[in-house]
């Protein structure tokens, strides 16, 4: 019987968008086998000026019972008018419209933390020293 070869590891340059699109349907198909299909959506949400120039917003991913919030951001002259609570109101307006039951972030300790416990969230967990003298916390907000 022959001796089976270890596969190798590559790192990917060329091809990259496209074995990342592998990975990711892979690890989508074996989601599904256990825990069903995660019907993800995307949520973009702009605030714009009387110009129209986009002054913050976020994005994030609906699926399974969750809001997944990826990025949030408040241009610096807007902060601290009530807009990042009514954009994330609005976020949270949407996801229980769509039956989510959680929405969870992660934030940085020289972002925003305080913002986001304000509105409910509570950490459930923390990476120290990320970036080096900050660091990484993990909220979430039950609907």
């Amino acid at each position: 019987m022959a001796k089976r070869k270890s596969p190798r590891i590559v790192e990917e340059k060329r091809s990259a968008r496209a074995v990342a699109g592998r990975i990711r349907s892979g690890l989508i198909a074996y989601n599904v086998a256990k825990v069903g299909a995660p019907d993800y959506r995307r949520l973009v949400l702009s605030a714009r000026d009387s110009a129209g120039r986009i002054v913050g917003g976020l994005t994030g991913e609906l699926y399974w019972n969750v809001l997944y919030i990826e990025l949030f951001w408040i241009k610096e002259g807007a902060r601290k008018s009530g807009l990042g609570r009514r954009l994330m109101q609005e976020a949270e307006k949407r996801a229980r419209r769509g039956g989510k039951e959680l929405i969870y972030l992660n934030t940085y300790t020289f972002q925003a933390p305080g913002f986001y416990r304000k509105l409910g969230f509570r950490s459930v967990g923390r990476i120290r020293d990320y970036p080096r003298g900050e660091s990484r916390i993990f909220l979430v907000k039950k609907l």
